[in-house]
């Protein structure tokens, strides 16, 4: 009997039976808020108040809990560095940096006032209260991610703010304690700025440069992920080190690794689910577990500075983030996201009231207050930030299965070793928010069909079907007998409304092999659809430059627009910078065409006349750049003679780089393609 009294003993001791539970909060605390409107953050933070050490006494806080929570505040911080738009924080930065002079002056400048003035606190007081209403925490980030708006203006220039903040916030902490301590001198400022500006270099300059070697040599999904994750507690430890939060570092670790981890990629697709499932949802029991509502009822003046605190708090950036909207004439529903990710107070505020407390300078009213205050900016921050991505994502996401954004993409497999890569290109060329699968198909030899060989067909096709599942991207199989390869395809592309088809060509292979220039212009010829053919070395997310050379004359094509938002995608996945080559008045077309896009693209264009002679960009090209050349069918208005021999100048001139060649799309009669499925000629 003492067995099961030592086993169910509160708090829970047995390690297994208390990750259980865990589990189980984690799962149905957010199921039973949800129902009940409430978002699921505000879910996992009642439920530790609830179990913690200040309700029922379930969960305490222990090795095992603080472990997770501080790997689940890292792993937010992570996140939202890899999934910042790079491209859209350059288009943003004057914003990213005027929100975060607000955000912090202002919220520093109320807390000093009314803790001076109204609390009665001393100076070095007043300002390391400050320091707890300027800083802030991502905590309600995963709502945004979860909508898939994280890329947004509103949501990159907030999370690019937040680092700047709470640099700026734990730096006057620093400040604070040292000239409480008496350690303030030159030499130690000097010290401390080296030290940052080595690790800031050693981070974004030289830890992308290991993390390219690393996926270069290791393609494995696995060990890419615990690549990643080492990646990052290493750089929060050695911000540590120096001095420094380690949410510092890993945010920074995540700004150097976004543009090697596309955000449609497998490795992000792990990232997010076990962040997701595990490490922050955890973080946020934690979070709940440090209330104790017990204090409302015992100690008025504990009552009083957290109505104070919690009131300055949620000023301090309710007021920032309207000086933000009015400054830049942004949309209501972006106040309402800025101030939503903005208010809520966690990490930094818990890291500066302990610290606080160690030197004496904060009483319990203030300990207390500042529980009070995470409490109620947690939840006012979630319901901010649920109501703004609702209505962002209802008025930014089209109607799923139309227009071109809804393209379907199709895979011919045949051979193993390329299927992973070639999946991976479609997964990056199609629609971030397009929920039309991706099509795979194998085409048996019809008359030399086996058992055998249709169960090879159905290994690659089961594999492409995995490849894709890890990317939680969905996958139909489409396997057909036939005898002609590319009659096959065209088929099947008609039957299932294809818009884009893939085919890989595999490393040993050149584009100049008889056999796949017999087959490649066969299915040109029965084909209307937009055709890519990659030739792919490495993983697309190592590309550092996509060298496009384009025809004069394709702006007047009917594939024109398609293809060149197929290479959008690609550039905004992989962040490569996209160089465009052509003559004048293509180029203009190509500028144009962008400006009117609602997803732009930064662009390099280069005036470009002997397209006939492209094969002197050969020595242009770096080992990491993706070469792609824009062709055309027979007959089209940008075909050029010279596309006779383009599979021979490829084969001979870029042999050593990743190359694709788009065909765009075509009008073919139906009556043509008739005649060319019935076998005619």
């Amino acid at each position: 009997m003492s067995v099961f009294e030592n086993i169910f003993t509160l708090p829970l001791s047995n390690p297994v039976l208390l990750f259980a539970v865990v589990l189980l909060i984690i799962l149905f605390a957010p199921i039973i808020f949800t129902k009940l409107r409430i978002p699921y953050i505000v879910g996992l933070i009642a439920a530790g108040i609830i179990a913690g050490p200040h309700g029922l006494n379930v969960i305490s806080s222990g090795s095992s809990i603080d472990l997770f929570s501080t790997v689940g505040l890292l792993y937010i911080m992570f996140i939202a560095g890899v999934e910042v738009d790079i491209n859209g924080f350059k288009r943003n930065k004057v914003k990213s940096l005027v929100f975060s002079l607000y955000s912090f002056t202002i919220p520093m400048a109320l807390g000093v006032v009314v803790g001076i003035f109204l609390l009665g606190y001393s100076v070095a007081t007043s300002v390391l209260l400050a320091c707890m209403f300027a800083s802030h925490t991502l905590l309600t980030y995963p709502i945004a991610s979860r909508y898939g708006i994280t890329k947004i203006r509103s949501v990159s220039m907030t999370v690019v703010a937040t680092v700047i903040i709470d640099t700026l916030a734990l730096l006057t902490l620093a400040v604070v304690v040292g000239n409480h301590r008496g350690e303030l001198d030159t030499l130690h400022w000097v010290r401390f700025a080296l030290l940052m500006l080595a690790f800031g270099v050693a981070v974004l300059f030289g830890l992308p440069l290991v993390a390219r070697y690393f996926f270069k040599r290791n393609t494995d999904s696995i060990a890419q992920y615990i690549f990643v994750l080492a990646m990052m507690f290493l750089s929060a430890f050695f911000a540590q080190l120096i001095g420094m939060e380690g949410i510092i570092g890993a945010f920074l670790s995540g700004i150097a690794l976004n543009r090697l981890i596309p955000s449609t990629s497998a490795l992000m697709n792990r990232i997010d689910f076990v962040g997701n499932a595990l490490f922050i949802p955890i973080f946020l029991i934690s979070v709940g577990m440090l209330v104790d509502l017990r204090v409302l009822f015992t100690s008025l003046s504990a009552v009083a500075v957290a109505v104070v605190m919690t009131v300055v708090a949620i000023a301090g950036k309710y007021i920032p983030a309207y000086l933000t909207q009015k400054t830049f004439k942004l949309k209501l529903v972006e106040r309402t996201m800025i101030f939503g990710l903005s208010n809520a107070h966690a990490a930094a505020t818990l890291a500066v009231v302990i610290v606080g407390r160690q030197i004496e300078l904060f009483n319990n009213d203030v300990l207390n207050g500042t529980i009070l205050m995470i409490l109620v900016t947690c939840v006012v921050s979630s319901f901010a930030t649920e109501k703004a991505s609702r209505s962002i994502a209802a008025a930014t996401k089209p109607i799923v299965g139309t227009g071109r954004k809804a393209g379907r993409i199709l895979i011919p497999v045949s051979n193993p070793d390329t299927i992973e890569r070639l999946v991976e290109f479609a997964i990056m060329i199609r629609s971030e928010i397009s929920h039309e699968p991706l099509y795979a198909i194998y085409i048996s030899d019809r008359q030399q069909a086996g058992k055998s060989q249709w169960e090879h067909g159905e290994r690659m096709l089961e594999k492409a079907a995995f490849s894709a599942a890890a990317s939680d991207v969905a996958l139909e199989m489409i396997h057909e007998a036939d005898n002609n390869a590319a009659r096959g395809i065209i088929k099947a592309a008609k039957d299932h409304a294809i818009t884009d088809i893939v085919l890989g060509l595999h490393q040993s292979s050149s584009f100049g092999d008889t056999l796949f220039s017999m087959r490649l212009s066969t299915l040109l010829k029965g084909t209307s659809q937009t055709v890519f053919v990659a030739k792919l070395l490495h993983h697309a997310n190592t590309i550092q430059r996509i060298v496009t050379v384009i025809p004069p004359h394709v702006e007047y094509e009917a594939g024109f627009v398609n293809w060149f938002y197929r290479l959008g995608n690609l550039h905004r996945q992989t962040n490569a910078k996209l160089m465009l080559y052509s003559d004048e008045h293509t180029l203009e077309e190509v500028h144009r065409l962008n400006q009117r896009s609602e997803n732009a693209v930064e662009i390099q264009c280069v005036e470009f006349n002997q397209w006939a002679h492209f094969h002197t960009l050969a020595t242009l090209l770096k080992p990491d750049d993706l070469f792609v050349v824009v062709a055309a069918r027979k007959a089209a208005v940008s075909y050029n003679p010279a596309m006779e021999k383009l599979h021979n100048v490829l084969g001979r001139y870029f042999s050593s780089n990743s190359i694709m060649i788009i065909y765009p799309k075509q009008f073919v009669s139906d009556e043509e393609q008739v005649k060319f499925l019935s076998g005619g000629k």
